[in-house]
């Protein structure tokens, strides 16, 4: 694991302004390549971000090996209160993964009707994306979209019956396959199937 003072570096960011650094993707996961690049959220101390915005988006290292999603103090605690999957993530990993861990954020809001209806919104927007890349036949972009949106059901389910994501690694398997299969429209039929099966679990 890199340590905080190596990701700053190499993100050119300023230690002494951050918070917290959360690792995320596919490292967590365990499904990443030997060329899989690191993806880390970084959460400032601040109420602002020194762009002046709560979130700022792919900022990288210079080879691009490191990428970073930073956010403001304020911008974290309302992605968490808004149960946006990426920061909940962050907040249910275990202490030994955190690489800078100054605060321990909490979901301090759980509403499940809420909860549910925004998971299966988030799911759904990278679920309409791949029909998009389908119709593009980018379908690099539909194995990555699906995969993404079948991840953040499975999650979802997670929380809502442990309070927290207990196993990170449970979509590897469901990863491999859609990745080593070649989609079709009838393929296709059958993630639509699994998708609306997962969201009516979520909902059930």
């Amino acid at each position: 694991m890199r340590t905080s003072d190596e990701i700053c570096k190499e993100l050119n960011i300023d230690i002494n302004e951050v918070m917290n650094i959360y690792p995320y993707g596919s490292h967590i996961y365990g499904n990443a390549k030997p060329n899989s690049d690191e993806d880390y959220i970084i959460v400032y101390k601040r109420s602002l971000l020194p762009s002046g915005a709560f979130k700022d988006n792919a900022i990288s290292s210079k080879d691009r090996f490191i990428q970073g999603t930073c956010y403001s103090r304020g911008g974290f605690i309302d992605a968490v209160n808004n149960y946006q999957m990426s920061a909940l993530e962050c907040i249910f990993l275990p202490e030994d993964k955190i690489v800078k861990n100054m605060f321990k954020f909490k979901m301090n809001k759980y509403i499940e009707k809420e909860f549910i209806s925004k998971t299966i919104s988030l799911a759904s927007s990278s679920w309409h994306n791949a029909h998009l890349s389908y119709k593009d036949d980018n379908y690099e972009y539909v194995k990555k979209n699906i995969y993404h949106a079948l991840r953040i059901l499975d999650f979802g389910l997670q929380i809502k019956l442990n309070d927290k994501i207990v196993d990170y690694t449970t979509t590897n398997n469901l990863k491999n396959e859609i990745y080593n299969t070649e989609i079709d429209g009838k393929k296709l039929v059958e993630w639509d199937k699994m998708f609306l099966n997962k969201s009516e679990e979520l909902k059930n």
